[in-house]
């Protein structure tokens, strides 16, 4: 029995034969622009531009780095990543992107999350335990919450609220860990006050928590223990909603995801579970599940928030998976595993 890793699996491992994955990330110019990773195996992913309207694609970022958890700028004039555990920053104009030398020592960021082209939050792991940080782009550090046995895990900031699952972990005779979701107020000094408990979610894992507003949010379910020799691991998404000032958390759709993708081995996706998060849009969660499919690949499917309905969407048969699929301008691109046949790099819909 293996634990899963509940963030990015990063494994630096010498690979002969590895199938290759390619999958969108970000747009600029109203989706004439897309950008999309290529793995092309585990120590190797090139970070590509593709202009829609020639079919004119080129690397945007040196082969050196290793562009990981990647996000635009608030002003589109570049973007970051996580390089090898450093936070990078790329502007579109330099050639070379700058590293983030922190004034105190965090490892582990992720969720990380820009407010302007400056200042970004994110949770990272100081000493044991992960806290809440407020990062800014000369490297200068503002603890917003950190606590002994606790982790401050996927923040997300609305309005003057962060949303955040907090982690606590009794290490008594046998060790506890309970899940519960929180609502802080981000105070104007930049800290946070006012805890108030959203849900207790009692010993259930949770993971990447997506709030679309201060009333209604998402969060991923996985199974405690996950048994490696099993073919797929399966995931539940639960909706997060306030009515009548009591918050409710309701599972919306179960999926499975093919263990090999996320699990040491020669396939695994070196980024985990992040291109295959579930989407939402225009009041509809688009994912991705393999248990429909008796080769096990991953298929597209919506589930819509009105009807409660879930449908799959018909895409071309290949063989191999299709990832989640990312809304760029008017269209949505699809990746998952490279099929060298294709004429352009994303199958769009």
């Amino acid at each position: 029995m293996k634990s899963l890793v509940i963030y990015f699996l990063f494994f630096y491992v010498n690979i002969l034969y590895t199938s290759e994955y390619i999958y969108p990330v970000a747009f600029l110019c109203n989706g004439e622009i897309i950008l999309y990773i290529h793995q092309h195996n585990l120590k190797h992913l090139e970070l590509c531009e593709w202009n829609t309207k020639t079919n004119y694609i080129q690397p945007i970022l040196w082969s050196q780095f290793t562009p990981a958890n990647f996000l635009l700028l608030p002003d589109n004039s570049g973007f970051s990543f996580i390089d090898n555990g450093r936070l990078r920053i790329k502007l579109f104009q330099k050639r070379s992107p700058k590293a983030i030398d922190f004034d105190e020592p965090i490892i582990t960021i992720n969720s990380l999350t820009w407010i302007n082209a400056q200042t970004c939050y994110c949770s990272a792991q100081q000493n044991n335990n992960f806290g809440l940080f407020q990062l800014q782009d000369n490297g200068t550090i503002k603890c917003l919450i950190a606590k002994n046995n606790r982790d401050y895990l996927y923040p997300q900031k609305i309005n003057d609220y962060v949303f955040c699952i907090k982690r606590s972990i009794d290490q008594g005779i046998s060790k506890i860990i309970n899940y519960k979701i929180m609502k802080y107020l981000y105070n104007k000094n930049n800290s946070l006050k006012g805890a108030e408990l959203i849900i207790d979610c009692g010993n259930t894992p949770l993971i990447f928590l997506k709030m679309i507003s201060d009333q209604e949010g998402f969060v991923l379910e996985y199974t405690q223990n996950i048994d490696s020799d099993n073919p797929t691991i399966v995931f539940s998404y639960h909706h997060l909603i306030q009515e009548d000032n009591i918050w409710h958390k309701n599972i919306i759709f179960y999926f499975q995801i093919p263990t090999h993708l996320l699990l040491e081995n020669k396939d695994q996706l070196y980024e985990s579970l992040l291109p295959l998060l579930p989407q939402i849009v225009d009041n509809k969660v688009y994912f991705v599940d393999c248990s429909k499919n008796h080769n096990n690949y991953l298929e597209v499917f919506f589930y819509d928030i009105s009807t409660k309905a879930i449908e799959q969407i018909a895409l071309p048969e290949k063989n191999g998976h299709y990832f989640v699929p990312l809304l760029c301008g008017k269209k949505f691109y699809c990746g998952g595993t490279l099929d060298v046949t294709q004429k352009i790099p994303l199958f769009c819909f």
